[in-house]
């Protein structure tokens, strides 16, 4: 949870004065020497205490990041410290990216598999109230074997195998009751053909396939979008070739380095007391304040480093082709230049908005927390740690009010162990009526707690680990996690109680392991379906009818249901499939033929002159001569009432909807004289 990038630890609190400082590199115990001897003695132990002096400082600056960290920050002026500590922790933060990155490129060159399973055991109470519930409490023969499928099986759950190498990727889905699985789907997916399979293994072994490559040409279109296609294709099976680790970890480097250079005019405050929930952490913190000039200049700066950046040409003009040639990139990026320039040149920025962004710095130079803010904007995120105690806390504000809070309070139990809490701060927005009819709107603050304990990282590649966690929401009720893992495994364990009434266990437990082959279903051995003739796939040409209600009846029967009613209900299952399936929408022209004679209507002009204009005549919003906005600005809103939209909005989204109501009246009220009428119709 709080490690140093570098090679210390324990130092986040600590920062060196000088006078410590001169004393860690200073040497004592060496003797008087006499006057007889005063030369060669002298000679011999300035040189030794010069060699020590030098030998242990090169030492100590070689093995200590602390004392790095206090040499840059001692000597160099605080533009020159602040990209110091700026690229350093953009080198690790791109070794890291670039390391993940291999890793990840490696174990897909080596394929995985991946295993996932979800389950669910009610309590007995629950089962109860599920019977209840479907079968009314009125228990006969018929239903009898139906509530018992339900008091008879301890679980029922889910389960999905994967694996994937290159490109490649085969899978099965299972549904399963009491452990026992019942039925479920296989797929496998060529993703460079473009093969896709798929098959119900009860049903049948043969798979059925679409060869969607064969029709590429015609489902994507034109040449430029078929590009774009085959591109993607090209990066998911081989995005090393587009990026590699390094050239990410360059790129890291380099727009950081951007930064770094750019920001020259840098206020640096050591040793300041920065208080972190219930402990205060002594940081150097850097302060760079930028214009609205300043941010334009630095889009220039980077603007500049794309145009010479060999990585993102190569990428955008030679493996994307998102531009015909690299001249035509350079233009683009050109004239982009120029606009900023130009802009640069009118000089006209607001110089009185600035955003002032904080750099909070530990002993060993790693960066702890950054802050921003601009105006009435407010955002800061710093973590710290105090012997065993490890604080953190994130807040965003805006206007002048806070918008969120976040704390984090942890203790270290051991190596790479912890518990503790984030608690959540959220405001919850309300609108009533004031006494004089007018909406108000009202914020109140909301806490929500994540509990944790015994909280550890077991294997960071794969995301196992231990640990408890309650959460509690306000009007919720609490929700407990218990996570776990052998090593071999991730699982979770949920208690699902609402309400005071425990309705059982929700279990779920994935796991990841690399090195592995995948087969693909052979086309020639396949069910093939035509994309284009897709309209006349007739499931009987792949399975029978017979075959289908013995495999509806294999699954009903080993459910619990009985023989006979299982095979009546496989029977009517089954043809009401096939005939939905194979009969398709056959309609000819001639179900559509109007007769003429059969429309018996009596447009009588003297009847229709005697008939009376009614309201919804007047309101007729189809009408030609209908105000839409004259309507909705005349209109009542203070006469709608929430019950009858209950239905399909929360009061406050109501409440929201008559404020927006009135306030467009006001609008249109006060341009109406000086403004012609736009007339609409409604839909």
């Amino acid at each position: 949870m709080f490690e140093n990038d570098h090679n210390e630890k324990g130092m986040e609190n600590t920062q060196f004065d000088s006078q410590s400082m001169n004393d860690d590199l200073s040497v004592s115990g060496v003797e008087n020497i006499t006057k007889k001897s005063k030369g060669k003695k002298a000679a011999l132990a300035g040189g030794i205490a010069a060699a020590v002096v030098a030998g242990g400082s090169t030492a100590a600056y070689a093995a200590s990041d602390t004392v790095k960290n206090q040499v840059k920050l001692r000597l160099s002026t605080p533009d020159k410290y602040y990209a110091w500590v700026t690229e350093n922790n953009s080198k690790n933060l791109g070794q890291i990216l670039s390391e993940n990155y291999k890793k990840s490129i490696d174990n897909m060159e080596k394929g995985a598999d991946a295993k996932f399973s979800l389950s669910f055991e009610p309590t007995q109470e629950a089962k109860d109230m599920l019977t209840n519930e479907l079968f009314r409490g009125s228990s006969n023969d018929e239903t009898k074997q139906f509530e018992d499928i339900i008091k008879n099986n301890d679980s029922i759950g889910i389960t999905a195998d994967w694996s994937s190498k290159k490109g490649m990727t085969n899978g099965s889905f299972g549904l399963e009751l009491s452990g026992k699985r019942v039925t479920g789907i296989d797929a496998a997916i060529d993703s460079d053909a473009m093969d896709y399979f798929v098959r119900i293994p009860e049903l049948k072994e043969q798979w059925i396939g679409v060869a969607m490559g064969d029709t590429v040409d015609e489902l994507v279109g034109d040449e430029e979008t078929k590009d774009i296609f085959n591109t993607y294709k090209e990066i998911m099976k081989d995005p090393a070739s587009f990026l590699s680790p390094d050239e990410l970890e360059t790129e890291v480097n380099r727009y950081v380095g951007v930064w770094s250079d750019f920001a020259s005019d840098v206020k640096l405050e050591k040793k300041e007391t920065v208080d972190i929930c219930d402990i205060k952490v002594n940081y150097t913190v850097a302060t760079v304040e930028l214009n609205e000039k300043d941010v334009t200049k630095l889009g220039l700066e980077f603007l500049k480093k794309v145009k010479s950046d060999d990585i993102i040409k190569g990428i955008v003009v030679d493996k994307v082709k998102a531009v015909d040639s690299e001249d035509k990139f350079n233009e683009s990026i050109d004239e982009a230049i120029d606009d900023i320039k130009e802009k640069l040149d009118e000089n006209d920025f607001d110089e009185d908005t600035t955003v002032t962004l904080d750099t909070y710095i530990d002993a060993t130079g790693t960066i702890r927390g950054l802050g921003f803010s601009a105006e009435d904007e407010e955002f800061t995120m710093v973590i710290g740690k105090d012997g065993d105690n490890v604080r953190g806390e994130m807040k965003a504000l805006s206007d002048g009010e806070e918008e969120f809070t976040a704390k984090l309070t942890a203790d270290e139990q051991g190596k790479d162990k912890y518990s503790g809490d984030i608690a959540i701060t959220y405001p919850v927005r309300s609108y009533d009526y004031d006494d004089d009819g007018k909406l108000q709107k009202n914020n109140s603050m909301k806490d929500a707690v994540i509990k944790f304990d015994d909280f550890e990282v077991v294997d960071k590649e794969k995301g196992y680990f231990n640990g408890d966690f309650a959460i509690n929401v306000p009007g919720i009720d609490p929700i407990d996690f218990s996570f776990s893992t052998d090593g071999k495994k991730q699982e979770m364990n949920y208690e699902v109680r609402i309400d005071g009434t425990d309705y059982g266990k929700l279990k779920f437990a994935y796991s990841v392991d690399y090195g592995t082959d995948v087969d693909i279903p052979s086309k020639d051995g396949a069910f093939m379906v035509d994309v284009n003739d897709a309209d006349n796939f007739k499931l009987e040409e792949y399975a029978s009818q017979d075959e289908f209600s013995k495999f509806a009846k294999g699954i009903m029967t080993q459910v619990g249901i009985d023989d006979k009613t299982a095979d009546e209900l496989a029977k009517y299952a089954t043809e009401e499939l096939y005939d939905s399936v194979d009969s398709g929408l056959d309609i000819e022209d001639d179900d559509f033929d109007w007769d003429d004679d059969d429309l018996d209507v009596d447009f009588d002009e003297d009847e229709d002159d005697d008939r009376q204009p009614t309201t919804s005549d007047s309101d007729d919003e189809d009408s030609e001569d209908f105000d839409y906005e004259k309507y909705m600005a005349e209109f009542d809103w203070d006469s709608l009432k929430y019950e009858d939209y209950k239905d399909f909005m929360t009061e406050d989204e109501f409440k929201e909807m008559v404020e927006e109501g009135k306030k467009y009246a006001e609008e249109y009220s006060s341009k109406a004289g000086s403004s012609a009428t736009t007339t609409k119709k409604a839909s």
